[in-house]
């Protein structure tokens, strides 16, 4: 995140500026021991489970898992971006904005290079497509319903079927070559030891930032082969889970009207655009992520889930309810019938259908977690219903009115065919289990991980890598840092590696973590625990874990040149198998050594 600002400007402000002070302006804070605890304004509780560490400058919610230091707060509490809190806060506390260090102003011209290159690449997608080779592709745009003017604003382009055609190209306008690799809009091709273009035959689709410069691309192709579509790879400056398509051309309708759409392709955004309704999204292929979440909170409070109505849509969108609502936004969902996309919708009926239909069909979050339940339900009976009660009461006991908590109490009673006051006394096991689970929250950081004590063994060894560099080195140096099976604690010690591996320190790196999107929400709940002795391993325990990984992986590879081997015999393929062998002299060498990765 901090590509603007050099680390003694950051300190700067945080040494005039306390946490406690900017916190206790939204928060009533009480002291408890060296923490200091209140009501968090980032979700609706009674209980207070937000947490703030004078001594780290860090601030953690053990109810919503928010985090972070000074910066993060006041981005959250305010809606801004980080410059802009940095901004806001150098004024406050007198601190000069001081000009960028060397090393961060290449950094930030190296992103603007590749940033102009995909600038250019779009002047490229779009002069193809209106040229005689991109007939076919303005053709296929056209017969989807597109309107010319529709294409001109968002850009819509042609990669064309040439194998280099985008690179030579780039080339001839003076983009640097490795900003062009950079790019990720061409690929290096191993066999032939040279690049070609990413993109060949697809209908291209620039994909914006905020701000309104173009970090990436999407590609569809014109027929039915595979991949239907391609996107830029990730990249310094392109990540699919921290962008929204159609954000920067929605961002003004959907802070006026305070409301959402979110889509699924590319296509349904651009037509509803074109239809007139300008406050919609679309995820970039994936499942939607938390950082969209987060992405689309600094814009709206509600949020309308307009996804596929087929099997796989609303499974996605039984996904994307958990991970909107954990960001405190209010989730509409509407599935529309059968199964078709808005789209096809869009064509079939027309704009005003289209806007009655979701006004009077949207279900909130509960009412459609309970249809969707009964409906994957071959037969309601003792357990299903007991599975469904069980799958949607937490959802229930977190509304914040009662009268919201009765109708859901009836309707679940009503749908299941089962008592009220059966409903009502699992809300009230519900209610004393959340309160219970807050009020351990608040002495420590409870895991669900029988035989070993409070923490996870991963917390522990996660904990043990950044706090001793000891650990970190031996850990990595034997058996590498993808063992973790826990996909944030992963992408936490890699990121936190990269920072070592470009020179800085520990601390360092840890401090520049914390204020990233990426890393920073996760980063602050594991360094509540470094200051717990218990959450720490000893060298024969790190040790024993080393050991313990590097035999199942041991396992794991001999049960695959078993595999191997066997097939190699059948088939009588002598060369290979002599080369299997001998692969494999080399990796039982290395396991001798001690070093399985």
């Amino acid at each position: 995140m901090n590509r603007f600002y050099d680390d003694q400007v950051l300190r700067e402000i945080e040494s005039r500026i306390g946490i406690l002070d900017v916190v206790g302006e939204t928060v009533h804070l009480t002291r408890k021991g060296n923490r200091y605890w209140g009501i968090c304004p980032f979700h609706e509780e009674k209980t207070g489970s937000f947490c703030v560490t004078p001594e780290k400058n860090m601030f953690y919610c053990f109810g919503c898992h928010a985090g972070g230091d000074l910066f993060t707060f006041v981005m959250r509490r305010d809606n801004l971006d980080f410059k802009e809190a940095v901004a806001l806060l150098a004024t406050r506390s007198g601190v000069e904005i001081k000009p960028l260090s060397p090393e961060s102003r290449r950094q930030k011209d190296k992103l603007k290079q590749v940033t102009e290159v995909n600038q250019t690449a779009s002047q490229y997608f779009m002069q193809a497509l209106n040229s005689p080779d991109g007939e076919k592709a303005l053709n296929y745009l056209l017969k989807r319903g597109i309107a010319v003017e529709t294409i001109q604003h968002f850009h819509i382009g042609y990669a064309l079927p040439a194998w280099n055609s985008l690179e030579e190209f780039l080339l001839r306008k003076a983009c640097p070559q490795q900003a062009v690799k950079f790019s990720g809009l061409i690929k290096r091709s191993e066999q032939h030891e040279r690049y070609y273009d990413l993109f060949r035959d697809r209908v291209i689709f620039p994909i914006h930032n905020v701000q309104g410069d173009i970090v990436g691309f999407g590609g569809r192709v014109l027929d039915n082969s595979l991949p239907k579509y391609l996107n830029t790879p990730e990249t310094e400056l392109f990540s699919k889970r921290k962008n929204l398509f159609g954000l920067y051309q929605a961002k003004d309708s959907i802070r006026q009207q305070n409301q959402l759409l979110l889509v699924e392709g590319y296509m349904d955004c651009i037509k509803l655009y074109q239809a007139g309704i300008h406050n919609s999204v679309a995820s970039l292929g994936t499942a939607l992520t938390v950082e969209q979440a987060r992405l689309m909170k600094r814009y709206t409070e509600e949020v309308i889930l307009l996804f596929d109505g087929d099997e796989a849509g609303q499974r996605e969108a039984l996904r994307a309810i958990q991970i909107i609502r954990a960001e405190g936004l209010k989730v509409w969902v509407v599935s529309l019938p059968g199964g078709k996309d808005p789209d096809e919708y869009l064509d079939l009926y027309g704009k005003e259908e289209f806007l009655r239909y979701i006004q009077n069909s949207k279900s909130d979050h509960i009412e459609f977690k309970i249809n969707r339940y009964i409906d994957t339900e071959k037969e309601l009976n003792l357990e299903t219903r007991s599975r469904i009660i069980q799958a949607v009461k937490a959802d229930i006991v977190e509304l914040p009115g009662e009268i919201e908590k009765d109708y859901y109490t009836r309707l679940l009673a009503q749908k299941l065919n089962v008592g009220e006051y059966i409903i009502r006394q699992e809300l009230k096991n519900e209610r004393n289990s959340y309160k219970e689970g807050i009020n351990k929250h608040k002495s420590e950081i409870i895991r669900d991980n029988i035989g070993y004590g409070n923490y996870s063994l991963e917390e522990k060894i996660l904990v043990s890598m950044l706090k001793e560099p000891e650990n970190f080195d031996q850990i990595r140096k034997t058996i590498g840092l993808e063992f973790f099976q826990n996909q944030d604690y992963k992408e936490l010690i890699k990121s936190y590696a990269g920072y070592l591996d470009a020179g800085e320190g520990g601390e360092q790196a840890l401090n520049r973590m914390v204020r990233s999107q990426d890393t920073g929400q996760i980063l602050t709940r594991v360094l509540f625990l470094l200051d717990d002795e218990d959450a720490l391993l000893n060298s024969i325990e790190i040790r024993n874990f080393i050991r313990r990984v590097q035999m199942k992986r041991a396992e794991q590879r001999y049960n695959k040149v078993m595999e191997r081997l066997n097939w190699l015999h059948e088939h009588g393929d002598f060369n290979s198998l002599l080369t299997f062998i001998l692969d494999l002299e080399t990796y039982i060498n290395r396991t001798r050594k001690g070093v399985i990765q």
